[in-house]
């Protein structure tokens, strides 16, 4: 039977084991935002959207050869402010399908509790965070009182060498979708 050494049990013991949560970030309207893992069946490159001629921002786009109900998830979370970048155009002369990476827009698709499916538009690539809980920091009230962002938890993720992330409330999100 082996014999562990003092030094290397008491550096085992002094290890505290921190919980991780798996996290998608991504860039909304110049600003960066995270949602759990679990809260997104996929991300899929953002297709055309259509049924929206009076910019409401709601529209649908076909998804598996079935029509998905698409959510402009900025009206939602900044309510009435108007983008300040404007949608990314075909910079390529192969064709209005083709994108610069940097340029492609993404679609996150959600399942509500009636397991209906709603794809939320994104600004960027999403990026997969392992976060440890510790970098979880509370949204200061006054802040939070506001209401300069909606639908967030009252925390948001400080990671090293990024911007804050601002934590989406899944459920929130889906039912202030529901109410317009």
């Amino acid at each position: 039977m082996p014999i562990f050494s003092t030094l290397r049990s008491r550096r085992i013991a002094n290890k505290k084991a921190q919980a991780v949560a798996q996290m998608i970030g991504f860039r909304l309207y110049q600003e960066w935002f995270a949602l759990p893992i679990l809260a997104i069946q996929k991300v899929v490159p953002l297709g055309k959207v259509y049924g929206d001629p009076h910019d409401t921002g709601v529209s649908i786009t076909t998804y598996e050869e079935q029509e998905l109900l698409v959510i402009d998830v900025v009206k939602q979370i900044f309510r009435d402010r108007t983008p300040l970048v404007s949608e990314p155009e075909p910079t390529n002369s192969v064709g209005e399908d083709f994108l610069d990476i940097s340029q492609q827009r993404y679609l996150l698709i959600l399942q509500d509790d009636n397991n209906h499916r709603i794809g939320l538009p994104i600004d960027s690539q999403p990026t997969m965070y392992r976060v440890e809980t510790s970098a979880f920091k509370p949204l200061p009230e006054a802040y939070l009182d506001r209401g300069n962002i909606q639908c967030v938890t009252s925390e948001i993720i400080e990671l090293p060498d990024l911007p804050p992330l601002f934590v989406l409330d899944p459920p929130k999100l889906i039912s202030s979708m529901k109410k317009k």
